[in-house]
């Protein structure tokens, strides 16, 4: 006999199956912003194709601009200045809160339009909450992706065998050979893409614990021995000195690539200069070459030459976004991401139909799976047509399309609708992109992404008609 009323027990099943719908939700959010993020350059250029573009330049010229730039801006206690590369082949001066494209010739160019690609590498790294509480919750979904991979390899001892079939049959025997394939091509990278995601969350929580393990509790001392602390100057002038900089850093460096520079303690005259500089020998994200405001070389953080322990933290970046081995290496996490993607999809589609959680909560998960990108989607396009992006608009669409589902209508029929909405929202990106920034920049800065586009509306169209004729 039960010690709980039935409806209680009723109501917390309920809650519980809602529960664990919130916390898969999550679990896509990360998955689907970070298979984007991994074209996040490219879709900063296509956000803004009008600015000038080059590779090189001359830094006494850009020393010029950017003391120019300081001197008119409100400063913030960082600013910065992104070199070219070839994802972005420009130069870019910004402050905590905005940034400005400069032409070859030291001039001010274009403001630089980053909002949604910012939009979108935020939603993967804190969900758009607060950084402290927010960096934790996706370091989480990180953690309960490891769990779900490990616990899914034990569950399907036969996974492996399996690989390589595919069932005839039903929906749902389609759906879970699906899961299943993909879970087992893509397993090396999504045990990657689990750990190296937790890792940047719970660092935080590994300082406290290896603190008081081996330093005495002393975290600034754990932190230092990883990550170098800041450079005592004093009384620097406001001006920067970035030609002599850069002289030395080519001398000391030669196959250096130039990633971007940070002016630190901006607020005070103790601030400094440092270099992010690619070694493209190594997975580490950077050399970093501080020097005081007038040049004088102060030390250098040589990441690649470091013990392997660092050398390992200090690759995490490259590993888990992709970013090294250009383009081909792009691609492959961006397929290999799309797969994990539908794997989350796809699994929690397998357990509502095992549940036989028709009706609402199965609109509710397509709300999500299709609400998302389509909110992507359609914060993109108000920014193209017409400058405003936003946080809000985001989540209010994908409020939007999780509210829809309480429609009575099938589950089937749902997904067609939002399907469609989406295919349309992507067919139109690349036209009002074209006619707001002219057909050239569209084609030649905005070409890659606006051919992406394309391409993915092609794959939706194609989607929408065979699940029209199936329907």
């Amino acid at each position: 006999m039960s010690l709980l009323p039935n409806s209680l027990v009723k109501s917390s099943l309920s809650a519980h199956s809602w529960l664990g719908l919130s916390v898969a939700a999550v679990l896509y959010l990360v998955c689907l912003s970070g298979t984007l993020a991994v074209f996040y350059l490219d879709m900063e250029r296509w956000e803004q194709p009008r600015a000038e573009e080059y590779r090189t330049f001359d830094p006494e010229v850009m020393e010029v601009a950017f003391n120019d730039y300081l001197r008119t801006t409100d400063l913030t206690p960082h600013m910065y200045m992104v070199f070219p590369s070839a994802e972005i082949p420009r130069i870019k001066f910004a402050s905590e809160e905005s940034g400005v494209y400069i032409n070859q010739d030291g001039s001010t160019g274009n403001p630089a339009l980053d909002d949604w690609s910012h939009l979108l590498t935020d939603l993967h790294i804190n969900l758009h909450l607060p950084s402290s509480v927010g960096i934790i919750l996706v370091s989480m979904s990180g953690v309960m992706l490891l769990a779900l991979i490990i616990s899914g390899l034990l569950a399907h001892p036969s996974l492996f065998r399996d690989a390589f079939s595919w069932r005839r049959g039903s929906r749902r025997t389609g759906i879970t050979d699906l899961h299943n394939r993909l879970s087992v091509w893509g397993l090396p990278f999504h045990l990657m893409i689990a750990i190296t995601g937790a890792y940047f969350g719970l660092v935080g929580l590994i300082i406290v614990i290896a603190a008081q393990a081996f330093y005495g509790g002393d975290r600034q001392a754990l932190v230092e021995q990883f990550f170098a602390g800041d450079p005592q100057v004093e009384e620097q002038p406001a001006e920067v000195n970035i030609t002599a900089a850069l002289e030395y850093i080519r001398a000391d460096m030669p196959q250096g690539i130039p990633l971007f520079l940070t002016l630190h303690d901006m607020d005070t005259d103790q601030r400094f200069q440092e270099y992010y500089i690619e070694n493209p020998r190594s997975l580490v994200y950077s050399e970093n070459y501080r020097f005081d405001m007038a040049g004088n070389f102060i030390e250098r953080i040589h990441s690649s030459e470091a013990d392997v322990p660092q050398r390992v933290l200090r690759s995490v970046y490259r590993l888990h976004f992709g970013d090294f081995g250009g383009l081909g290496t792009k691609f492959l996490y961006l397929l290999l991401g799309l797969a994990l993607t539908v794997s989350c999809a796809s699994g929690i589609q397998i357990w509502l139909e095992r549940r036989r959680y028709y009706g609402f909560p199965d609109r509710a998960w397509s709300a999500i799976v299709w609400g998302a990108p389509l909110a992507l989607a359609c914060v993109a396009l108000a920014g193209t047509v017409a400058g405003v992006t936003s946080v809000s608009m985001f989540w209010g669409v994908l409020c939007a399309a999780v509210l829809a589902s309480a429609l009575p209508m099938q589950a089937r029929q749902f997904r067609l609708l939002l399907t469609g909405l989406l295919l349309a929202a992507v067919l139109l990106l690349p036209l009002a992109h074209s006619v707001r920034f002219g057909l050239e920049p569209a084609m030649t800065a905005g070409g890659f992404i606006n051919a992406m586009l394309l391409a993915t509306a092609v794959l939706l169209g194609i989607r929408l008609i065979s699940s029209w004729q199936n329907r």
